[in-house]
């Protein structure tokens, strides 16, 4: 996606926001809950937000006749807390790439499966949470996606998160016979990737920049396909999930420090990649160029420490 063309996608989602708060029915609407942030009631039976963190989270949920929630988040949900309150925890992590399609049909079967309203959170309540409600909502309350796009954008999804967002658009309410073929014992704590598996995704997205970058940033800028810095930001996300799960955590301080690195350089990766997408300069090249030998530095500086 271009920089105008993204441009164009906030507009278009700032009007169909206004649209769908002007309705004299509006299918989503914030709502303040003690112990949790960005929260909204939405679609027929829905509330979706942030982490619930303390009792008094917990005990709000209750007090709206949540008996269910369900966490795409990768970390591991607060089951304990949330059972004293009568509350069962579902959780169906994914990533910040998309949701996979049998995650989303075990989405949709969870809450078929149990009654009453359910609550969905990833961590802050902004990306994750509010892509997994969107295809919720178009299978259970028949949700175009015009109006899951209106909702992500109100939840505050980032643009830059495109897979959400195609997630949503291409999704189709499963049939009959999917949701039959999947269980309905679903976990309060699903097995998460291990580090072997987040290393080998993390390298085949940094792979993936180095691709771009050997063909020239600028034509897949042109093209519109393969953003470089959409790229660059789920890198960022990789890191700070590994890091904020406390992955790889056996391996002591100096594994800690090298995942905070790598963070910050494939950070400042993503911003000079989105400053080539504005503006084609040298000054722009050269940033990036510097910016990838630090992200490739911090890996290797970390290898050598830990791994090697």
């Amino acid at each position: 996606m271009t920089r105008i063309a993204e441009l164009i996608v906030r507009c278009v989602g700032a009007l169909a926001v206004a649209t769908a708060l002007r309705a004299a029915d509006p299918s989503f609407r914030p709502i303040p809950l003690a112990g949790m942030a960005n929260t909204f009631a939405v679609g027929s039976r829905l509330y979706s937000g942030s982490s619930p963190v303390g009792d008094a989270a917990f005990a709000a949920l209750a007090g709206l006749g949540v008996r269910t929630i369900v966490s795409v988040d990768g970390a591991a949900p607060d089951a304990a807390s949330a059972a004293r309150h009568g509350i069962r925890y579902i959780h169906l992590p994914f990533g910040y790439d998309g949701i996979p399609a049998s995650n989303a049909v075990r989405l949709v079967k969870a809450v078929g499966s149990v009654a009453g309203p359910v609550y969905f959170h990833c961590h802050h309540g902004k990306h994750r949470g509010p892509a997994a409600v969107a295809v919720v909502c178009e299978a259970i309350d028949g949700w175009k996606p015009a109006l899951a796009h209106a909702w992500m954008h109100a939840a505050g999804t980032a643009t830059n998160y495109a897979g959400l967002y195609r997630s949503a658009a291409e999704f189709r309410p499963p049939l009959p016979a999917e949701l039959a073929a999947v269980g309905a014992d679903f976990p309060s704590r699903a097995p998460t990737p291990g580090l072997v598996d987040a290393m080998v995704s993390i390298d085949a997205r940094f792979d993936g920049l180095k691709s771009l970058r050997k063909t020239g940033f600028g034509a897949a800028i042109g093209r519109g396909d393969g953003v470089p810095s959409d790229e660059a930001l789920q890198l960022v996300e990789w890191f700070r999930e590994a890091r904020r799960t406390g992955l790889g955590a056996e391996r002591g301080p100096r594994w800690a420090d090298g995942l905070s690195r790598a963070e910050t350089a494939a950070r400042r990766l993503h911003e000079s990649l989105r400053d080539l997408e504005t503006a084609r300069t040298p000054e722009a090249e050269s940033a990036v160029e510097t910016c990838i030998r630090a992200v490739s530095d911090s890996c290797a500086a970390c290898h050598k420490a830990v791994r090697d």
